[in-house]
């Protein structure tokens, strides 16, 4: 897991559960992965994209997440370069 963990948010008793995991573009440059926030009691409040793109020329990497609630509304949404 990269930095971006630390730039979610998250509440007492929340934790991330594994969705799915792909690779997207011509090369699979890009990995995408999608995790619920799921409660204490199990209900799912919310879910998480992460995506890390590795460009073909100059290798450079950047790192995106997308954080939102269960109305769909984003809480965390960004992007750097690690």
């Amino acid at each position: 897991m990269s930095d971006w963990n630390n730039r979610i948010t998250l509440t007492d008793g929340q934790t991330l559960v594994l969705v799915s995991s792909k690779s997207k573009g011509f090369m699979q440059e890009t990995d995408i992965t999608t995790y619920n926030v799921v409660d204490r009691d199990g209900a799912v409040c919310g879910d998480v994209t992460v995506a890390d793109h590795t460009a073909v020329k100059g290798f450079k990497r950047t790192l995106h997440v997308v954080q939102r609630n269960s109305a769909g509304e984003a809480i965390v949404d960004e992007a750097w370069n690690p």
